[in-house]
């Protein structure tokens, strides 16, 4: 089974990912072994200013692909970004939209809260077939809270993205339980690494794909971790399928306490 990855953090010499062009090298040579056969580079965009940085974004982009065919390393290398999104972002750059195919974009809020805009923004988005996909539903802490509120970005036409890491505790038992939960009403459209070094969050797949195939059937695996990724990158329709909605339970006073000291730190 061949992985397309579409959340990682790879371009060196951009953001809190790959720390050289070295480590850029042996996250790809790693992805690689685990069977992964594409990518698409996601490097944080957190304002108007890193879009106005569109063209050194790229030209580290096109010596990442330069050094990876060098290295001969066959992982087909695409371009896009995980948008931080904010009340007067416009998707009018090349770098917004995923593989730049100008319909998908990958958008992140605070870990903390979901920001008050978002859900007009999104459905400005949507009125123009820009659909947004969000890149670790289940880390957010409103989510892990309330995961109904993502039923409801999903209704309105949002696809959600779950990392590799949280459905075997990378993050912790309650971003676990979140990621299973969204898994478990048919909420997530993609699985990625979200790859950020070679130890703490590597570019890996194969692990959470056996776990996926295990618990939730191979048809749903397949979908998760490539499928659906050809389809987004060709700017195909991806049905959002059969998802259930999700009754949240109340929390206990030692998860309230938990979700105090996360919003602090």
């Amino acid at each position: 089974m061949k992985f397309i990855d579409i959340h990682n953090h790879l371009i060196a010499h951009w953001d809190d990912g790959a720390e050289d062009w070295e480590m850029s090298l042996e996250m790809l040579r790693q992805g690689m072994d685990d069977g992964i056969e594409q990518v698409i580079c996601t490097p944080h965009i957190l304002s108007g200013n890193d879009l106005k940085r569109e063209d050194e974004l790229i030209s580290l982009y096109e010596e990442l692909k330069r050094r990876a065919k060098e290295a001969e390393i066959p992982i087909k290398i695409h371009l896009g970004a995980e948008l931080y999104i904010q009340p007067d972002m416009m998707l009018d750059r090349k770098i917004c939209t995923l593989a730049q195919n100008g319909r998908y974009f990958l958008a992140e809020f605070s870990m903390s809260m979901i920001p008050d805009f978002v859900a007009q923004k999104f459905f400005d988005y949507l009125l123009t077939d820009k659909i947004p996909i969000i890149a670790h539903p289940e880390r957010n802490v409103s989510i892990i809270n309330a995961p109904q509120k993502a039923c409801e970005f999903v209704e309105r036409g949002a696809l959600l993205q779950v990392n590799a890491g949280s459905l075997y505790g990378v993050f912790g038992s309650r971003v676990q339980t979140a990621a299973v939960q969204l898994m478990d009403a048919n909420l997530v459209h993609f699985i990625a690494s979200d790859g950020h070094d070679l130890n703490t969050r590597p570019l890996l797949l194969r692990k959470t794909f056996e776990i996926v195939k295990e618990k939730w059937g191979d048809e749903r695996a397949r979908k998760l971790f490539y499928e659906n990724q050809v389809k987004m990158i060709n700017a195909e329709d991806i049905p959002a399928g059969n998802f259930q909605m999700i009754n949240s339970q109340p929390l206990s006073f030692r998860e309230k306490i938990s979700n105090f000291i996360n919003k602090i730190n």
